[in-house]
């Protein structure tokens, strides 16, 4: 590991309190960068900031004020990780407006309110890189996830927007789509929860080339490449991080 690949950079990492969020600013932190961890569970934020010798702020991307107030505060910001998200598991009929409106203002509503309160500082600076965090099914599609699926392609197509809006300003913009990772967002939902083992193992088997659940570790791996200069000619991707999920 080049443990000096973010040396002199800021990332602020959304939803960074827990799971994917929290493995990303252990990596990058772990690379040399200074984090801000951000998350809507301050209590959580400031355990994972004590770790990786960070800053932490309440933030719930929902709110668009806060978030602005939050980046304004800040000297210096070089990388977004837009990584908060929820989940429901469910088809159309069966998903509440109320749930709708949940998943689509965190999932989706929340990569724009962090894009738009960074972008204009990216902008100024001449340059920045933007890592959102997708789904393999925001790119495949899976059965009870009506909503998560439609907030995550939207999050993959949002992002290839902001790459091809704003890369000859210097601003990169690229996507991560994890497969079934061991989160607690996984690992607390209703399909293949902690209240059945077997339902995860069964989506694992069926969509798994590896044979195995993916680890938070991994998928910062990926977030690191793309937010860092090793990916300096890439911009508007979708990075599957899926054990083959996709490739089917």
């Amino acid at each position: 590991m080049d443990t000096e690949r973010f040396k002199g950079k800021v990332a602020l990492i959304t939803g960074a309190a827990s799971g994917i969020g929290a493995a990303g600013a252990r990596r990058i932190a772990a690379e040399g960068g200074s984090v801000i961890v951000c998350d809507r569970s301050f209590a959580a934020a400031e355990q994972v900031a004590a770790e990786v010798g960070g800053q932490a702020y309440e933030l719930d991307v929902t709110d668009l004020d806060r978030t602005l107030e939050v980046v304004n505060e800040l000297e210096r910001v070089d990388v977004l990780v837009s990584a908060a998200g929820v989940d429901v598991c469910d088809t159309v009929p069966n998903t509440s407006p109320d749930e709708w409106r949940t998943i689509l203002d965190v999932d989706l509503t929340g990569v724009y309110h962090s894009c738009r309160a960074v972008l204009p500082r990216f902008l100024a600076q001449g340059g920045g890189a933007i890592v959102t965090i997708s789904s393999a099914i925001g790119t495949v599609g899976e059965r009870n996830r009506s909503a998560y699926c439609a907030a995550k392609a939207g999050v993959e197509n949002l992002t290839r927007a902001m790459a091809l809006d704003h890369g000859r300003a210097g601003v990169r913009a690229n996507c991560v789509a994890p497969g079934l990772i061991d989160t607690p967002l996984i690992r607390n939902g209703k399909v293949g929860g902690a209240d059945d083992p077997g339902a995860m193992q069964a989506m694992v088997d069926r969509h798994h080339a590896l044979g195995r659940i993916g680890q938070p570790e991994e998928v910062a791996a990926a977030i690191a490449f793309l937010a860092s200069d090793d990916a300096s000619f890439i911009t508007g991707a979708v990075l599957p991080v899926d054990a083959g999920w996709t490739a089917q």
